[in-house]
């Protein structure tokens, strides 16, 4: 009876720590690592997934613990290979095509090899262990087997990923491809700091929002003109013709674009083609070319500059 109620609670902890992990923590994560490791032919759904991999985790230690039988104070052990799988799943690292085990490679053999002996000499020493002292919820056993399942909870956090910005990166990245491009936004602006591939997301959110010409500078980014499109670089999830389809006859990504790279001249030259009225010129394009004239007579606008202004932007070093 002590022994089924030990193998309950530890199906109750398992299942529920796994499910929550995938599903709560790690769900855009895996919807990028997943998309790419199938050479981008399928998605990945955050319940099924992490409904599938809890239970196929879970038949794993059955199966473990089918052949070890363990039934005393060693049985959370038969959990170890399912929390190896589960972190390395986590901890896989995307490339831009791929994705790549790293280390994983050569420390779980290593991992499973001591693995095996460790369950070795627990299985020899099972038939000599004291008798229980306490039954029910409150007894040995169960808390020998809890304790193990801490130190396990604690190895799949610190060795799986658990980096801030990828994580928010993914989750951009899973928004705007859901169409959730306020959710997106709101995730970049919080971001401490943003990459090349963040920034041509955030031109492609603010710009499908309608925004392109008054809010986007309200954003950290970084690399120029040379991000609005793929060219140097590519989305996880988004194909590259997505994004070339809707930005390639933009004439505000072409003014944008001369503006991020702080090219006032060009952008003066080519704005009169779009807005040939000033009434109608957006804040940013009213804004640049008023620090173009500033600049043609040697002066600057003075500071402080407007949070979100193109000013900030185009006087930042």
């Amino acid at each position: 009876m002590e022994s089924k109620f030990m193998h309950a609670v530890c199906t109750v902890l398992f299942c529920s720590f796994t499910f929550c992990y995938l599903f709560f923590f790690q769900a855009d994560v895996m919807t990028v690592v997943q998309h790419l490791a199938s050479g981008r032919q399928t998605f990945y759904d955050p319940l099924l997934g992490a409904l599938l991999i809890t239970l196929t985790l879970k038949l794993l230690q059955v199966g473990v613990s089918s052949l070890v039988k363990l039934n005393k104070r060693g049985f959370g052990l038969t959990y170890f290979p399912s929390f190896l799988v589960l972190t390395i799943i986590s901890d896989l690292q995307p490339t831009s095509n791929s994705v790549t085990f790293g280390n994983w490679l050569w420390v779980a053999p290593l991992l499973l090899v001591v693995y095996t002996f460790v369950m070795l000499a627990v299985k020899r020493f099972e038939p000599y262990e004291p008798e229980l002292r306490s039954y029910g919820p409150f007894s040995q056993i169960i808390w020998i087997n809890l304790l193990i399942f801490l130190c396990f909870f604690l190895f799949t956090g610190l060795f799986s990923n658990s980096d801030r910005y990828f994580h928010q990166r993914a989750k951009v990245e899973a928004l705007i491809d859901k169409k959730d491009y306020a959710g997106a936004l709101n995730i970049v602006r919080i971001m401490s700091h943003t990459d090349s591939v963040t920034s041509m997301l955030t031109v492609y959110a603010v710009a499908r929002r309608g925004h392109l010409s008054d809010s986007l500078f309200h954003y950290p980014l970084m690399g120029g003109a040379s991000i609005l499109r793929p060219g140097k670089v590519h989305s996880w999830l988004l194909p590259d013709s997505v994004l070339y389809k809707v930005t390639c006859k933009s004439a505000n990504y072409q003014l944008v674009g001369f503006l991020l790279d702080r090219n006032l001249y060009d952008f003066a030259r080519y704005l009169p083609q779009y807005y040939p009225s000033d009434s109608l010129r957006p804040r940013y394009y009213k804004e640049a070319l008023k620090i173009l004239s500033l600049k043609k007579q040697g002066l600057r606008l003075i500071p402080p500059y407007g949070k979100g202004s193109y000013a900030a932007y185009y006087y930042q070093r």
